[in-house]
């Protein structure tokens, strides 16, 4: 067998494993379409973020579960506990989406409406002060086949009631945070 012909059965059957639906069992194409994938209704998940309050920079992680109510619409819980600060964060959100189609284009914008509430722990007692979030975000599709998929947010937090003491590295005295703005990136499963 001449080299020329060695070359061509090699072409040839990478060809037809590359042509072909099934290779040994395995589906390498799925026949059906990208837009007859149902959206996910039920996404749970956990993250982590980039906190920065009084010139400073801080982490957290969280958990949150979303029901998506409309192609458009959906509510969820969340909780958050930061590396450094001494608060937890409860609350429910709303998010709009937009722009894209999750599992059309592989992306969905939206913007995030939050209530939450920080349960402190100052010398003087322990409180409970709502918040309320503004952001934007958008959930990026890893995988076409998948059941997971990535968020990443950009949001402010204002707090309303208590404000997050903390304390000052040049002068010794504490100060009042009212004011957060988070980076934080999800993965979500569905």
């Amino acid at each position: 067998m001449t080299l020329h012909s060695r070359i061509l059965i090699v072409i040839f059957a990478v060809a037809s494993a590359c042509l072909a639906d099934d290779f040994m069992g395995l589906p390498i194409e799925d026949r059906a379409k990208k837009d007859e994938r149902p959206l996910p209704t039920f996404l749970f998940g956990g993250g982590a973020s980039l906190d920065y309050y009084l010139r400073t920079f801080d982490g957290s992680v969280g958990l949150n579960a979303e029901y998506r109510l409309h192609k458009n619409h959906s509510v969820g819980i969340f909780g958050t506990v930061p590396f450094a600060a001494e608060f937890l964060e409860a609350g429910l959100d709303w998010r709009w989406y937009f722009l894209g189609s999750l599992m059309r284009s592989g992306h969905d914008d939206f913007l995030k409406f939050a209530v939450s509430g920080y349960y402190l722990d100052h010398e003087s007692g322990t409180f409970f002060s709502p918040v309320v979030s503004f952001g934007y975000g958008r959930d990026i599709l890893f995988f076409d086949k998948g059941s997971i998929a990535g968020r990443l947010e950009f949001f402010g937090n204002y707090v309303i009631g208590e404000p997050v003491e903390k304390a000052n590295e040049h002068l010794p005295i504490v100060e009042p945070v009212r004011f957060f703005l988070h980076l934080k990136f999800s993965v979500l499963f569905f």
